[in-house]
């Protein structure tokens, strides 16, 4: 039984006048929710103190090397924080049982409607801020930094506490960390390779290596075993899996939710002193009925997964519904199939499946007249309802949100296709194009590389900047390509004047004996205008980094050889979110930022060549050289031979001097500057 859907188009209905009332109530609850906590420290009262205190004195530990302390903070932090969540969501559900009656929308008396509203509000923040004042500090309850919440969304305090216990011999507990951190960081290759370092140490048995986050994810382990039980054609099981998945998933969606209201936010700063409250109010309504959007994402996305699973929950209904009827549960098969069609309602496979159904139970009276389960129907509605609510919030800054993009401009050079975006490169702002140049014209390239390339960066001499495992050959190329700046400024639509930074040719080749068991990098991870710090995520835009580089390029010569794939990594340098494997006349594009850390991996067999180009907006500090040599080819007029001629010593004597007013001074950090 197949069935074949497509989304069915939202009618945003005229909802305004509730969008101000909802916004409003929104907004005073977090004033009462939130402000209303205050500020103390911590005492000897029995009450959580704040997680991402603890998780900070943990950190610090850490780097102090004081594993002890690190190992009793963090673990804190990890439980203090689970407790916290617990209480919100007890805290919301008792409060709004106890507070059920909400005044009715009357649109002919509106303001009686409104005080209606503010006295539940108060019923609710009063509610709310006892109970969760029973078991938290009031320091606990102030906001919560979104770095905090990243570092635990990506289960880095397992990545610190894997190290921990290591260095205290504790192995079983060390291996239980590293497990858990690297089921959501599955491209972490330095995790992957203590993991199998743990396998075989001794006294570190098979079950050390348990998720200790997988309380958190039941649903997935419902979905699992559902699916083996459908393979096995097992469908009295398939049927009791699915059940238990689609109701752990409502249920991890309303806790997901309910952090939502419960947790601090702060509330929006004034855009201007004329600004009205309701004006606050409804951006801050946006972003939280955005984050309960939000929660379908999260629930639907696998840990270790960058992208949620499609249609998630009428997906598990879709299964459901036909293990139902194949189990002979023909009542729970039409609800099931009703519940369905509430998300796609006029997809035909699930209408004629509704229609055998309603055949096959003819006679049946109480399995015909099933509806969708009520639960469903609720989960529905209120999603349309909030969609609706966002779409005509949101409608208002379209315009300002397209405006400040920086990708997806024109490519203006035919025979030039995007191969990849944002989306298919797993970030932001990236691009990565194809046809930039042909076979013949990288053949010119690699064979100008060849004739004029020196060992070492093209400064210095140095054998190998990077790795001793490679022969590095670099040159500064004078006539870099124009068709790449053209192509960078027009698809990341650059909003002033762009000019060459620095171009680079660079090539890379395995040294023959030197590449067994390597383990290094041919270029390690980092960012081209700020100094990377992993440990921290964080990325300082100070000397000596690049800090003047806007955009950088890379345009590929070559394939023939093994290894030597370019790839973007999270801002722990070491959690690969995208690769890209050279070809010539392929060209991935970036902006300089810490958005976009990356490296290269080893190249263990042949040559590798590349033009890479950085762009800046800044003036200043644009290439000299490049314009020098372009007023050259313009006063000759005939060829680069008169001037590659030339190049032996007055191209050295210029690298050394004053490129971009700064040269001398990057002279030393050429090293770091190649891709």
């Amino acid at each position: 039984m197949k069935s074949r859907r497509s989304l069915p188009l939202v009618m945003v209905l005229s909802l305004n006048f509730a969008a101000v009332y909802v916004a409003l109530l929104l907004f005073i609850a977090r004033v009462f929710i939130a402000g209303c906590s205050g500020v103390s420290s911590e005492g000897s009262s029995g009450l959580l103190s704040p997680y991402d205190e603890l998780y900070y004195r943990g950190v610090r530990a850490y780097f102090r090397e004081d594993w002890e302390r690190a190992a009793e903070f963090l673990e804190k932090s990890i439980s203090t924080r689970d407790k916290i969540l617990r209480i919100r969501r007890k805290c919301h559900s008792e409060c709004l049982a106890a507070n059920d009656t909400f005044p009715k929308l009357d649109k002919e008396d509106p303001i009686l409607w409104d005080m209606g509203a503010l006295e539940w509000i108060q019923l609710q923040a009063e509610c709310v801020r006892f109970c969760m004042g029973q078991s938290v500090s009031p320091a606990a309850l102030l906001p919560v930094s979104s770095d905090i919440e990243y570092e635990f969304s990506t289960r880095n305090p397992y990545n610190y506490l894997q190290v921990t216990y290591y260095k205290l011999n504790k192995m079983s507990k060390a291996a239980a960390a590293a497990h858990t951190f690297f089921v959501a960081n599955p491209s972490h290759l330095e995790m992957r390779n203590n993991i199998e370092k743990y396998r075989r140490m001794l006294g570190v048995k098979e079950e050390a290596f348990q998720d200790r986050e997988k309380e958190k994810e039941l649903h997935w382990d419902m979905y699992d075993a559902a699916v083996d039980a459908e393979s096995s054609f097992n469908w009295a099981k398939a049927v009791e899996k699915w059940t238990e998945c689609v109701n752990e998933t409502l249920k991890l969606t309303e806790e997901c939710r309910a952090q939502c209201m419960m947790a601090p936010h702060v509330i929006p700063e004034e855009k201007n002193h004329g600004e009205a409250v309701y004006e606050k109010a409804a951006d801050l309504s946006l972003s939280l009925l955005s984050c309960r959007q939000m929660c379908v994402s999260l629930v639907s996305t696998r840990p270790g997964r960058v992208s949620a699973l499609e249609d998630f929950l009428p997906l598990q209904l879709e299964h459901l519904h036909i293990a139902q009827f194949k189990a002979g549960d023909l009542r729970g098969a039409v609800e099931t199939l009703r519940s369905l069609l509430l998300f796609y309602p006029s997809d035909s496979d699930s209408l004629k499946n509704l229609e055998l159904y309603t055949e096959t139970v003819d006679g049946n009276s109480e399995a015909q007249s099933a509806g969708p389960a009520s639960e469903i129907a609720r989960y529905v509605q209120r999603a349309l309802q909030e969609k609706a609510l966002l779409i005509s919030g949101l409608l208002r800054t379209l315009c300002l949100n397209l405006c400040e993009k920086h990708g997806g401009g024109p490519v203006p050079v035919a025979g030039v296709t995007v191969t990849l975006d944002d989306q298919g490169l797993n970030g932001a702002n990236r691009v990565l194009l194809d046809g930039v140049l042909s076979q013949s014209e990288c053949d010119r390239v690699m064979q100008l590389a060849t004739i004029a390339a020196s060992v070492g960066d093209g400064y210095q001499g140095r054998r190998s900047p990077h790795t001793p495992h490679e022969k590095f050959e670099g040159l500064t190329v004078l006539g870099a390509l124009k068709t790449v700046k053209t192509l960078m400024d027009s698809y990341f639509r650059t909003p002033s004047s762009l000019y060459f930074a620095y171009t680079h040719l660079v090539c890379r080749s395995a040294i023959p004996g030197h590449q067994e068991g390597r383990s290094d990098l041919s270029h390690p991870v980092h960012v081209d205008n700020c100094i990377l710090e992993p440990e921290t995520r964080r990325c300082w835009r100070e000397a000596p980094a690049f800090t003047h580089r806007d955009l950088s390029a890379v345009l590929y010569l070559n394939d023939d050889f093994e290894g030597g794939d370019f790839f973007f990594t999270d801002r722990d340098a070491k959690t690969v979110t995208a690769t890209v494997k050279p070809k010539c006349g392929r060209l991935v594009g970036f902006t300089s930022g810490p958005v976009n850390p990356h490296g290269v991996t080893a190249v263990t067999a042949g040559r590798r060549c590349a033009l890479v180009l950085w762009f800046t907006t800044e003036k200043h500090h644009r290439d000299m050289e490049r314009e020098e040599a372009e007023d050259m080819w313009a006063a000759d007029g005939q060829s680069m031979v008169k001037e590659e001629k030339g190049a032996d010593q007055s191209h050295v004597k210029s690298a050394r001097s004053g490129r971009s007013q700064g040269k001398e001074k990057e002279r030393g950090r050429a090293r770091r500057d190649e891709l």
